[in-house]
């Protein structure tokens, strides 16, 4: 008998989902029968008149709040929520014992949905080659949801504990009742691993800008070689790389931008029009936060930056005066963001990488790649290391710089404290001083209360 499944084209809050009785609670806004493989793809898109995924374009947003790229003022704080500025104070708990974590609960609504179409998409009305094709953006869709939320809810992967170090539940079907227990860190890496791996064939050659959600080839190759640099595996990392770049490797020329004249009137700095995230050639999948507050960004953050030479400062920035305050550069990535993986991720990937085995020459070889259609024509951009400790080194600024608000210098942060013994200790200062030391438990997302509560198999993080 063929089996009739119901879902939301808008997909749904997740309240309760964690709960031993139900996963999630369904409130419809209308209802789709799902019997072909064409109501599996409006599933998977969900697309707005605005060309944003409803259900797969909002990710996570917490790690902003907890690593040492922004800061407070007395203006932004007025735009931030009681959780917001836990995390930025680094306390117990972020949330009441009632309250949800929209982080948790979109990445987890992402992989229910995922797991909707691998799991029923085969006996639905269509040929296989579409239906093959969905499955594989639904396993690049949920791979990327566990990757967030095991580097937001557990501790940094370690090769000597990640067999014992708790992960996050491993979701697979859409059973309301299954039980929640945390897999341990090196069971999740392996699990979305394993679906990125299986995803390839079946996903098209490069990206389409009309669909930019939809994952393609690299893709999935560039969140592998994400995967391995954060498991410290640098040759597989370099290898993953290098296949998504002769697969992909458009880089948008900033000297090609076009002038922002909305923000002319208001300052003399030359702001540069540059969709970040929406129909972006560079980016591989479309993602972005959850919150749309103002960022403004650290001392710390401003001076990596050459504001004379390098255009991504006048790209990423505006001058806070904007807003009648005196406080630098506020950082727009709270608007315009992408925190999907990308090709400028993907050559600082392979640059990385190339460093840690000892490549010096490729490693700064891509390294000035990017850099040449970052800063202005005629200016030096170069950059040269004698050793693969300095290439190194010059690869983690350059990654700072170029990746800045999308979501990954929190995580940088962690794996650099654990596989180079960093030592970098965040300080956030704003009507007080709130350090978070590279060992600390804190460091560590806590679990929203409300689904320990919901859910007896679920381990707090230790605070």
């Amino acid at each position: 008998m063929k089996k009739f499944l119901y879902a939301i084209l808008s997909l749904v809050l997740l309240t309760g989902a964690f709960s031993c009785k139900k996963y999630l609670e369904l409130v419809p806004t209308g209802q789709l029968l799902l019997t072909k493989a064409s109501d599996y793809r409006l599933l998977l898109d969900q697309v707005t008149k605005n060309g944003k995924s409803n259900g797969f374009y909002e990710s996570y947003s917490k790690d902003a709040m907890m690593d040492d790229d922004i800061t407070y003022n007395s203006y932004s704080i007025t735009t931030y929520t009681n959780n917001d500025l836990a995390a930025f104070h680094f306390e117990d708990h972020l949330y009441s014992e009632s309250e949800a974590d929209l982080d948790w609960e979109a990445l987890y609504n992402q992989i229910y949905v995922a797991n909707l179409v691998v799991a029923n998409v085969d006996a639905s009305e269509g040929n296989d080659t579409e239906k093959h094709g969905l499955i594989a953006e639904a396993r690049v869709h949920r791979a990327f949801a566990y990757f967030v939320l095991v580097n937001l809810y557990a501790k940094q992967y370690n090769p000597s504990t990640a067999a014992t170090d708790p992960g996050v539940p491993i979701r697979k079907e859409t059973d309301f009742e299954e039980k929640l227990v945390r897999k341990s860190v090196q069971e999740v890496y392996d699990y979305l691993r394993n679906e990125l791996t299986l995803a390839v064939p079946d996903l098209p050659a490069v990206p389409n800008p009309q669909y930019g959600h939809r994952p393609v080839k690299p893709t999935a190759l560039t969140l592998l070689a994400r995967a391995s640099l954060f498991m410290n595996h640098a040759q597989e990392a370099h290898d993953y790389a290098n296949a998504s770049l002769q697969a992909y490797s458009t880089l948008v020329d900033y000297n090609k931008l076009t002038p922002n004249s909305y923000f002319l009137d208001y300052q003399n700095t030359l702001v540069w029009e540059y969709p970040l995230h929406f129909k972006n050639p560079e980016v591989l999948m479309e993602r972005t936060n959850i919150n749309t507050q103002l960022l403004f960004i650290s001392d710390d953050l401003k001076s990596q930056y050459d504001f004379t030479n390098d255009m991504r400062a006048n790209t990423f920035f505006i001058d806070g005066k904007l807003y009648g305050i005196d406080y630098g550069y506020l950082n727009l990535l709270s608007s315009t963001p992408y925190k999907g993986p990308s090709v400028p991720e993907t050559y600082l990937i392979r640059a990385e990488a190339n460093a840690r085995l000892g490549n010096t020459s490729s490693a700064i070889d891509d390294l000035n790649f990017l850099r040449k259609t970052r800063y202005k024509t005629g200016s030096d951009y170069t950059v040269a290391a004698s050793n693969a400790s300095d290439a190194l080194a010059l690869v983690k600024s350059e990654r700072r710089r170029e990746l800045t608000g999308c979501g990954l210098r929190y995580f940088d942060i962690k794996r650099y404290n654990v596989f180079d013994n960093a030592n970098i200790t965040i300080t956030h200062t704003y009507e007080g001083t709130f350090t978070l030391a590279p060992n600390s438990p804190r460091v560590i997302l806590p679990i929203g209360r409300k689904y320990i509560d919901l859910n007896a198999e679920l381990i707090q993080n230790p605070r």
